[in-house]
């Protein structure tokens, strides 16, 4: 199972590819500014800082599982085309 959700990744049209390594990029440098956020929070104990860094953090967990999601569903729906 996990070798062919895996192989749907290596066989992905590379435009699609791209968009998706971008939006993961993306998804990552918002987890790191929750981490920041969170450890401000730490040493700080600002109640501002601890909300905005777990909003942050799970707004980057959900739009990195979209665009996981979506570019498996454009690039499935490019494939029917084509056939």
């Amino acid at each position: 199972m996990k070798k062919l959700f895996f192989d749907e990744f290596k066989t992905m049209d590379s435009s699609i590819q791209n968009v998706l390594y971008k939006g993961l990029k993306f998804c990552f440098v918002l987890c790191l500014i929750a981490t920041f956020s969170l450890s401000i929070y730490l040493t700080v104990h600002n109640p501002y800082s601890f909300y905005f860094g777990i909003n942050i953090f799970s707004s980057a967990l959900f739009f990195s599982v979209f665009f996981v999601i979506c570019s498996i569903f454009v690039d499935t729906m490019k494939v029917h085309k084509n056939d």
